[in-house]
């Protein structure tokens, strides 16, 4: 599964239901708390698991996840797939 984003399946719900095994509904309920634990998380830790301490986070424009939806949508199907 190489590079599959949210917008790509989001109108799918079959194959969204099998990559995720959430249904759509179900996953943009889930999106507001992930995004608010997420931010969170970013502003006391870095991505390597050490201490922030200088530079705030920030999401690219260039960013492979530049969504809450996308981030989320990667770690679920991380999750099932591996």
């Amino acid at each position: 599964m190489a590079s599959i984003r949210f917008i790509d399946v989001q109108a799918r719900p079959t194959e969204f239901l099998d990559v995720t095994s959430l249904t759509l509904d179900e996953f943009q309920l889930l999106v507001p708390p992930f995004e608010a634990a997420f931010q969170a998380h970013m502003v006391v830790w870095r991505l390597d698991g050490k201490p922030r301490t200088a530079r705030q986070f920030a999401v690219y424009q260039n960013s492979p996840l530049p969504t809450p939806e996308d981030r989320l949508f990667f770690i679920l199907t991380y999750l099932k797939t591996y």
